[in-house]
């Protein structure tokens, strides 16, 4: 059986919706409970904060906040995670700074080390490989998020990952260890293993018995 391509994670011996509260605890007690259940579970199914943030809506923020300088709301965006330049561009800009002032702020934060591209997409390739997605699908998010296709080549080009191996990982996971003989089961599969961001030769030799389309 070849080995996992990424690293197991503990699982938590914690029952779901459950903290360690007494039975009978006070309803805002349970509130609580459950806000940090939806909180965990939104980081199981969004580990690097790529989703919508309310925080990002310029009409959501105080006005105060809204008269910062350029440079000050970027780094509040930054610290909540890495971002891409067309990124963090497209936020400012949402916010009302002129291009002029926006262009400066990103230079000056490349230049300190503060934006990075390269930093960027490892840490997002590294996040989003472990969780079972393929280089289709990474090469796809990436593009979307402003990446150049040359770098996205070049990235996943020196991963150092078996993408069958993975995809074998992913379909094991979502449908236990036997290959189906089935031909209407192995075209299933090898679907959903295409929706996960695999390329069709890799879920063809995952199964080895799906013909060519």
């Amino acid at each position: 059986m070849p080995k996992s391509p990424w690293p197991k994670r503990k699982r938590s011996t914690k029952r779901d919706g459950v903290d360690g509260g007494a039975v009978g605890a006070p309803s805002g007690a349970t509130r609580t409970t459950s806000a940090r259940s939806a909180e965990a579970a939104a980081a199981e199914l969004d580990p690097l904060g790529l989703g919508p943030d309310p925080a990002d809506d310029p009409a959501a923020a105080p006005e105060g906040r809204r008269r910062s300088s350029p440079r000050k709301i970027a780094l509040d965006i930054l610290a909540r995670r890495e971002h891409s330049v067309a990124e963090l561009r497209e936020k400012l800009s949402s916010r009302g700074f002129e291009p002029e002032e926006i262009d400066t702020t990103l230079g000056a934060l490349m230049d300190d080390g503060l934006l990075s591209e390269d930093r960027f997409v490892e840490n997002f390739v590294g996040s989003y490989t472990r969780r079972g997605h393929g280089p289709v699908w990474l090469r796809a998010e990436l593009e979307r998020r402003g990446i150049a296709g040359s770098q996205i080549t070049e990235t996943l080009a020196n991963l150092d990952v078996d993408w069958v191996a993975a995809a074998e990982t992913v379909r094991r996971k979502r449908f236990g260890a036997k290959v189906p003989a089935d031909f209407k089961e192995q075209s299933r599969q090898a679907r959903f293993l295409q929706y996960r961001g695999f390329t069709a030769e890799q879920a063809r030799a995952v199964l080895r018995k799906v013909p060519d389309e």
